[in-house]
């Protein structure tokens, strides 16, 4: 596609460009349209939607952003892979009678004809060349392919990256790819490499659950550890101890942040890797859209809409605090306010906030990196984790010098971070007046839509988790038969459950007067709080979750 003066004329006026960014971005692109709007994406002049719809009015066709979408899989496969990438398309989803497509040339008639003879009718829309391309990589990717792949490795090779060469044999490239490419097709946030007596297993961790994806030869665990192991620029060569590391997965679209650490075991060294980010069906970062409980959704708005405080999200790794957290930056987001992040690594990229990322080998601590930032003149501080007493005395320091201040804490439920933050030996005097409010979440299975299925309960069930009266009529519960969309487990997807803890006057004083857990849990089921569960439970009987769900991810006092 050539680039007109007509483009760049539209460019200019939707993003308020000047001549001279313009002609710095047409000097590196040439006349390719394409490489243009690459080249005003990368600089940050404008952002991809915006490039995208600009691009789009010029074909006469609306835009899709690829990496915000959701694809239907049988869909997906109702073109091959190879003519995908002939005719630069792909199918997306159906809805009605009608697919939806997406294409880098919308105008090709040719090409359109053709898609049409295959699919019939089809809802055809415009689509950036790097999006189709990062789509049309992961969603051809199979497990049979990526199978095949391990078979065909070359165990040589892990002589030569044992001697220090860093290999490019294709065939191991290929492979470890392969594996990670599947990974963020079906929505995983971690990878398992596990070797045993005599084969290697690898399981996804999906949905918050581990499933065992293949089983390969027990030497493609060696090759297959030390390739991710030299992506992550670690000692390969040493097995003895426990390493870290970090991969900068680069795809078409995006980068993606993948997490390293490896641990010797009897039958060798495991790995888990962490896939932080995904490419397509990009996170709402929008608090309304989350399926938060109307009773907490109130309080944690009143204590996010405060001028200052310190408003902590807690739970275990995975549940998506960072996810909530931003979607409360995003609810106060405001022009005339500064929003500074602290994280490690930087989760959402957000162009109206300032973003540092924490890197310990060179001293950017949480620690330092606060102190600093404090010096920045911010109205909004994000601290990624409190991860030790310092950094938490910092944050309420900072939440007492009129900052709002907002992190993350480990803790089982939201009441226990207040005598986290005592065990972490900050003073109770300012615990008390710098926190605002703290809240807990879990993320169970979402019954899968596909094959849900009503089934009646029965009085021993319930009465296990409910306050059950005789006179009272069984309510319609619903569990997922399990099919082919949801890989048989009858879950697809997660839902938020969530408790809160606001801190009035009277928690203040129990806290100054270092009152024990018992009392702080009495006083607050004395004005309002309920536990996580209570909330779960509740989304049972909506039909969203089951109660095995929410008895597997919450504790109960």
């Amino acid at each position: 596609m050539l680039l007109t003066d007509k483009l760049v004329a539209d460019f200019r006026e939707r993003g308020g460009l000047c001549d001279e960014d313009l002609a710095s971005a047409r000097s590196e692109a040439g006349q390719n349209a394409f490489d243009f709007a690459v080249c005003l994406i990368r600089q940050g002049m404008m952002s991809r939607d915006e490039v995208g719809m600009v691009m789009g009015d010029s074909l006469g066709c609306a835009y899709m952003n690829l990496e915000k979408t959701l694809f239907q899989q049988d869909i997906v496969k109702m073109l091959p892979h190879r003519d995908a990438e002939r005719l630069e398309a792909i199918p997306i989803y159906k809805l009605g009678e009608a697919i939806t497509l997406a294409t880098v040339h919308p105008e090709d008639i040719m090409a359109s004809n053709e898609i049409r003879d295959r699919l019939g009718e089809v809802d055809i829309l415009f689509t950036l060349p790097d999006e189709l391309a990062a789509a049309i990589s992961v969603q051809y990717e199979s497990r049979s392919h990526v199978d095949g792949l391990f078979k065909g490795l070359d165990f040589s090779v892990l002589e030569k990256m044992e001697e220090g060469v860093r290999s490019d044999q294709q065939s191991v490239v290929h492979a470890s790819d392969a594996l990670i490419m599947l990974a963020l097709k079906e929505g995983v946030s971690d990878i398992h490499i596990e070797p045993k007596a005599n084969r290697c297993v690898v399981r996804f961790r999906v949905d918050g659950a581990l499933a065992e994806r293949m089983v390969l030869d027990i030497n493609i665990s060696h090759t297959l550890i030390s390739r991710y192991k030299v992506l992550a620029q670690m000692d390969i060569s040493e097995r003895r101890k426990p390493q870290d590391g970090r991969i900068n997965f680069k795809t078409p679209i995006k980068q993606i942040d993948i997490r390293v650490n490896t641990l010797p075991t009897i039958h060798g060294e495991t790995m888990v890797m962490r896939l932080l980010g995904s490419l397509f069906g990009g996170v709402e970062l929008n608090l309304d859209e989350m399926g938060i409980s109307a009773q907490v959704l109130d309080r944690f708005k009143a204590a996010l809409k405060r001028p200052n405080g310190l408003v902590l999200v807690t739970g275990p790794t995975g549940s998506g605090k960072s996810t909530t957290l931003y979607a409360g930056l995003n609810y106060i987001d405001k022009p005339d306010i500064k929003i500074m992040t602290i994280e490690d690594p930087v989760e959402y990229e957000m162009p109206n906030f300032t973003q540092s990322q924490v890197n310990v080998k060179v001293g950017r601590t949480f620690e330092s990196v606060l102190r600093a930032a404090l010096r920045q003149d911010p109205d909004v501080l994000l601290i990624g984790e409190t991860r030790d007493a310092e950094t938490a005395r910092i944050a309420a320091e900072a939440a007492l010098t009129g900052h709002l201040v907002m992190s993350t804490l480990h803790t089982n439920n939201a009441l226990q971070a207040l005598t986290r933050l005592l065990d972490m030996g900050v003073e109770s005097y300012v615990i008390a007046p710098a926190l605002a409010g703290v809240l807990a979440q879990r993320l169970p299975r979402k019954i899968c839509e596909h094959c849900k299925a009503a089934y009646q309960s029965t009085e021993d069930e319930l009465k296990l988790y409910f306050h059950w009266a005789e006179d009272v009529n069984l309510p319609t519960l619903y569990r997922g038969k399990g099919c082919e969309k949801c890989d048989g487990s009858g879950y697809k997807g997660r839902i938020g459950i969530h408790e809160f803890v606001e801190i009035d006057l009277g928690l203040r004083e129990l806290i100054i007067q270092n009152a024990g857990y018992a009392e702080l849990r009495d006083y607050a089921f004395g004005h309002g709080y309920r536990e996580m569960r209570y909330d779960g439970f509740i989304k049972v009987l909506q039909g969203l979750t089951t109660i095995e769900e929410v008895v597997r991810v919450t504790s109960t006092d």
